[in-house]
This record gives C-alpha cells, sequence and structure tokens, in this order.
C-alpha cells in the first residue's frame, strides 16, 4: 500500500531522475545502465485511442520497448559505440526534462514516482528539432549502491513519433 514520503526522500529521488535525465540527454548509457535493476522492466507502448463507447481501438498492439536487463544491455551497448550503430553518428543533440514528480512510498525501500518528461532532439540529418512529451511511472528501489530503476512504463502524449530512429530512451 502506497503511503507519503518524508521531504528528504522526496528529494533524494527528484535528484535521482534529474540525474537520470542528465545522463540521458549526454547519451551516458554506460553509466545509466548502472542504475538499473537485475529485475528491470522498461515499456513504452504505442499509445491506444479508444471511442467513447469502447467498440474502437485505434493503434497498433506492438509497444515502441518492451525491455528487461538482458536486452537493454544489448541496446546500450550497441548505442554507445559509434562503431555499432549509425543511429546515433554522429550523436544528437537533446534534451530531457522532468517535472510534475510525485512519489509514493510502495513498501520497504520501495518507490512509485510518476513524473512528465519531455524529450528535445535535434539530428545533424532533419530540419526540424523533434519535441515528444509523456508522462512516465517509475518503480524505483534503494539499494546499497543507490537508487535503481526497476520499473517504467511511458505513456506518451502522440501516438506517431515524427523521429527517423528510437535511439534514445524516456
Amino acid at each position: 500500500m502506497a503511503s507519503e514520503v518524508t521531504e528528504a526522500e522526496y528529494r533524494q529521488l527528484a535528484n535521482f531522475l534529474y540525474a537520470e535525465a542528465d545522463m540521458l540527454s549526454e547519451q551516458q548509457y554506460p553509466q545509466w545502465l548502472t542504475t538499473l535493476a537485475e529485475d528491470l522492466h522498461y515499456l513504452i507502448p504505442v499509445p491506444k485511442f479508444v471511442d467513447e463507447e469502447g467498440s474502437r481501438q485505434i493503434g497498433i498492439g506492438n509497444p515502441y520497448f518492451d525491455e528487461d536487463i538482458v536486452s537493454m544491455r544489448l541496446r546500450l551497448g550497441l548505442l554507445s559505440s559509434s562503431t555499432t550503430t549509425t543511429a546515433e553518428n554522429p550523436r544528437s543533440l537533446m534534451t530531457h526534462i522532468v517535472s510534475n514528480i510525485r512519489v509514493e512510498a510502495e513498501g520497504e525501500g520501495e518507490y512509485i514516482c510518476r513524473s512528465c518528461i519531455t524529450i528535445h532532439r535535434t539530428r545533424y540529418t532533419n530540419k526540424e528539432p523533434t519535441a515528444i512529451a509523456g508522462r512516465r511511472e517509475d518503480l524505483i528501489r534503494r539499494t546499497d549502491e543507490g537508487f535503481q530503476l526497476v520499473k517504467r512504463h511511458v505513456k506518451l502524449s502522440q501516438a506517431i513519433i515524427m523521429s527517423p530512429s528510437l535511439s534514445f530512451f524516456f
């Protein structure tokens, strides 16, 4: 059962999310990997639209991302080297903005963190930058080494991402 957190806990978790946003913006994937739990589940489904009667759904069933720690290590390894990816060579310019952070305790040493995310990305090949927004729900665990991301579920605010690739993370 979720419960309130102290001001100190809130500040620590918000700082964790801000530091994570900086790592992702700078594409420091080896460092970000150290913040991911062994039982990670990272999910970004394609948004679905349902009509008011609920009789019709519009949207593709396959998610943009549905990763565990094994597949995430592979992705991060490929994106960390310019010799194994053309999607990020040269690297995009990115800014991750995290806001509206709300935190609840979820058992001993685990927290549910809800936040909004906006990513601004500029590719050297694109005339216009890409902006993507969404809401996140994270399960974050306190460990002896610091906080770790256990689960992330991102609900995007747009159904079609106008980006040449999804070679970045939310």
